[in-house]
């Protein structure tokens, strides 16, 4: 099965992507800006059902399922009230294979 990366918001910028990759990763430090931010990730489970959580330290964390029987497309918004930095990493096992990414205003 087929992922293809998150598309990439009119009027955003990506500042932090991943992927395709299976298993637990750490994607590296982000700046998140004040205003809307979107964490997106694209996931499959390789055998029967997956579940994966995206965690950006400082401003929270998602979870996902992704299942074995088609790509699951995943868009998060956050709203901050004021920009943090963060780590931005993905913790799943390794028959869930994943894309990520966060894009902040340009």
């Amino acid at each position: 099965m087929v992922l293809s990366p998150p598309e990439i918001r009119p009027g955003y910028r990506q500042i932090a992507s991943g992927g395709p990759r299976h298993g637990a990763w750490d994607l590296g430090p982000v700046q998140l800006t004040k205003g809307i931010s979107w964490v997106n990730v694209n996931c499959v489970a390789d055998a029967g059902a997956g579940r994966l959580t995206l965690v950006v330290d400082t401003v929270g964390e998602f979870t996902v399922d992704c299942p074995s029987t088609e790509a699951r497309i995943n868009v998060n918004q956050l709203d901050l009230a004021e920009g943090r930095k963060g780590r931005f990493h993905i913790e799943t096992t390794d028959n869930v294979r994943w894309i990520a990414s966060i894009q902040v205003p340009k």
